[in-house]
């Protein structure tokens, strides 16, 4: 199936669920309904509180307010809703409001400077419908807000790394991939709005992860049974990253945000942003960045052949509607970034990188008012990446093209009995790859098909979650008689389908108010992917030889998951602990180097089942010592190694072969590791200090080396104007403030490339 005939049938796809939406939405009887107005104050000053988001929950109700506080929600149908007032700076305001027919609602809302966001990181993934983070089932980790600014990077795994179980690998500053709980890959499900990015990332190290996080309005990441919805593979967990591309609200008026930022570890220099705006019935949305970055600078000097540059622009559309909203998207990124030398095998000067991505999106969701079901939604969307990597000479060195087709229709229901909610749904993704250049890896094009019913039982006290999913796939390599050399021999690159059940169970208790405990289980499934299976020839920007087997069994892991989650007005704390058992799992183990000539004694990976289990502890504390200064402190612990007994390696340096003993830990694992930090908030100013705390590491996979401890020192402060109906916000960061040299361990170059040196970042964004 070709890009242009493929993307045909797309846009036609979208006009066909957009003119379905008009259609039905004409056909819904007109009801009289009422509004909600009202007023946002500082609860100390009484002075209004501009620029507050205002939202009604569970409605596609949003709004900002004006210049003297105020707000108004209208054409709202009657019923029962939660009104939710955040601002930076304060703490979340949340009001029950009722709303009647013909009738308007009156609130006056008055805002408490608050140290710690309380109540108001409202999430949807890992949830049947958006609620707040408190009431997942499932450890959660989210950025949004202040932490947006503070966090601030060029890649979301550098904005997340550093948060409890969460790290980051990479071959370079442009290719950072996020890494939970020592699981990497697709057992990492990245997605944009709940949907998959149609990137190759998880594919290899030097592949970048295709979605910059200069507009995001929040990164939400989710550990726990509720990621059946979204993969049977995602053991580790799902990253989801919210912009609404669809929007889903309509406002009068322009509304977004704009920034731009500078850093002077890398010469980086980055600006975009956003606006949405009401057309008529339509809700229109705008998107536009562009990030340009040289070299990075390590204590060592500068690294060449890092820098790069990286675009991106979207439009959506979407029409809001009580009963039926639906939308279409189209988003595109372009992505030219270096891979530093110096490896052996590798080109000393690197490899130069190109990426690119169009995507398209269609969504639909009938919200109907009787009978069981309560929603019926449609999501589906088509992908045409390309990746290149090109020699110092300018020649073709590997090259992917990837179209990849996905869809999903998601049933819920209404609260019935001791049905709390719950959700059937199935989805199906066909993928084409085609292969170029040196890489001797076929052509693939593989499908998946999937059904699973995820179910919520229980009062607010005491909730019971199960979930249960089918997964079937197949990988057909286009050319069948390509061979792979595995374990000495030649095996053909047949086809091969795979298929199992994954099912999870999850409890949440509430004993106190402030208090929530949980715990869960899960059987995930995981079907090696195309390059695990047919992989046979150099790879050149990786610097490596990869060796798939297509004889290669599928992977399963068995988790256990329990959390305990305090919340109160001076606190927020969460504390997890849980116990990942994979069998089958498959990695690419260390055989030495490949022959040396044509593929240059670069190292050599043999894709292999082993047994393996990955355990460890995660937590993160917030305690106010004042309204507007707190205390904050989070680290993690990382334990794995192999359950299996390995066969010896063969290692061939070029002349002979000789074997040596098989390590019993898992490449790449974090060391424990920690940050402790003080940090002043609010609604005028800001400022903090923290200090990142790694530890050795000495646990070693196979030919790995040894990472020292290290400490790192970082310090931010800022302002916060409002002008008008507008907020600006100025943030200074300050990172690695004693220019110390280190090596991340997760790091695939550490051996030529320590991590940054001390950087200065000037970040300046306008939220309107």
């Amino acid at each position: 199936m070709s890009w242009r005939s493929t993307s045909s049938l797309i846009v036609l796809a979208c006009g066909l669920a957009l003119g379905g939406a008009a259609r039905t939405s004409a056909q819904v009887p007109v009801v009289r309904h009422g509004s909600v107005v009202g007023a946002v104050v500082d609860g100390a000053t009484r002075e209004p509180v501009p620029v507050a988001q205002v939202r009604l929950v569970p409605s596609h109700h949003a709004v900002l307010t004006q210049a003297e506080g105020r707000f108004l929600l209208g054409d709202v149908e009657p019923g029962t809703y939660t009104l939710s007032v955040e601002r930076i700076g304060y703490r979340v305001e949340n009001r029950e409001v009722v709303v009647s027919t013909g009738q308007t609602v009156e609130v006056r809302v008055e805002m408490q400077v608050s140290a710690i966001e309380i109540g108001g990181i409202v999430v949807s993934t890992g949830a049947l419908t958006a609620r707040a983070a408190d009431d997942v089932l499932s450890p959660v980790t989210t950025i949004s807000g202040a932490d947006l600014d503070r966090r601030s990077n060029q890649t979301l795994a550098a904005m997340l790394d550093g948060r409890p179980g969460l790290t980051s690998t990479s071959l370079g500053p442009s290719t950072a991939r996020p890494i939970i709980r020592g699981l990497g890959g697709d057992r990492i499900l990245v997605l944009e709005d709940g949907q998959r990015t149609g990137d190759m990332s998880s594919l290899s190290s030097d592949h970048a992860v295709a979605s910059d996080p200069l507009t995001a309005q929040q990164i939400e990441v989710v550990r726990g049974p509720m990621s059946l919805m979204y993969g049977s593979s995602a053991l580790g967990g799902v990253v989801n990253l919210v912009r609404e591309d669809i929007p889903t609200t309509s406002q009068a008026g322009w509304h977004g945000m704009l920034s731009t930022e500078g850093a002077s570890v890398n010469d980086g220099l980055s600006g975009g942003g956003y606006l949405t705006s009401g057309v008529g019935p339509l809700a229109l949305r705008l998107e536009g960045s562009a990030r340009r970055f040289a070299n990075i600078s390590t204590p060592s000097g500068r690294v060449a052949n890092t820098g790069g540059r990286t675009y991106e622009s979207a439009l959506g559309v979407g029409i809001p509607g009580t009963h039926l909203h639906g939308g279409a998207s189209y988003r595109f990124y372009a992505n030219d970034y270096g891979i530093p030398g110096g490896f052996v095998g590798g080109h000393a000067t690197g490899v130069d990188i190109s990426m690119r991505r169009h995507a398209l999106r269609f969504q639909s969701e009938l919200h109907r008012e009787e009978g069981l079901l309560s929603s019926i939604g449609v999501d589906g969307g088509f992908t045409h990446y390309r990746h290149t990597e090109l020699e110092p000479s300018g020649n073709l060195g590997t090259s992917y093209d990837q179209d990849l087709l996905q869809g999903e229709l998601v049933a819920r229901h209404s609260p019935a009995g001791a049905l709390r909610e719950g959700a059937v749904g199935v989805r199906g993704q066909y993928r084409d790859i085609l292969t170029g250049g040196t890489l001797r890896t076929p052509s693939t094009w593989d499908y998946a098909l999937a059904a699973f019913a995820v179910e919520e039982v229980g009062p607010d006290a005491l909730r019971l979650q199960f979930g249960l999913r089918y997964d079937h796939a197949r990988y057909e390599p286009r050319d069948t008689s390509a061979f792979v050399t595995a374990g000495g021999q030649r095996i053909p690159a047949r086809p091969r389908t795979f298929g199992s059940v994954s099912g999870s169970a999850g409890v949440l208790w509430s004993p106190a108010e402030v208090l929530r405990v949980g715990a869960s289980m899960s059987r995930a499934y995981r079907t090696p992917d195309f390059n695990e299976l047919y992989s046979n020839g150099p790879h050149l920007a990786a610097n490596s030889y990869d060796v798939g087997n297509p004889s290669l069994s599928h992977e399963t892991g068995l988790g256990i998951d329990v959390f305990v989650r305090v919340t109160t007005d001076q606190m927020r704390a969460e504390v997890a602990a849980y116990r990942n058992t994979l069998d089958n799992h498959v990695f690419p183990s260390s055989h030495g180097r490949a022959e040396l000539g044509a593929q240059g004694g670069r190292p050599r990976f043999q894709y292999t089942n082993e047994d393996a289990r990955f355990s460890g502890v995660e937590g993160e504390v917030l305690a106010a010592i004042t309204t507007s200064l707190r205390l904050e402190g989070g680290g993690s612990l990382v334990r794995a190694h192999f359950t299996s007994d390995r066969a010896p390696l063969p290692v061939f340096d070029g002349v002979d072969t000789t074997f040596v003993a098989a390590s019993k830990y898992p490449p790449l694992i974090p060391p424990p590791q920690g940050r402790v930090g003080l940090r002043l908030d609010q609604p005028g100013r800001f400022a903090g200090v923290g200090v990142k705390l790694v530890a050795r590491q000495g646990r070693l996979g196979d030919l790995e080396t040894s990472t020292a401890g290290y400490a790192l020192v970082d310090a931010s402060a800022g302002l916060r104007l409002v002008r008008g109906g507008t907020l600006h916000t100025l943030t200074v960061r300050l990172d690695n403030a004693f220019a110390a040299r280190y090596r991340d361990h997760l790091s695939r170059i550490k051996e030529i490339m320590p991590g940054p040196g001390r950087g200065v970042s000037l970040l300046y964004r306008v939220v309107f």
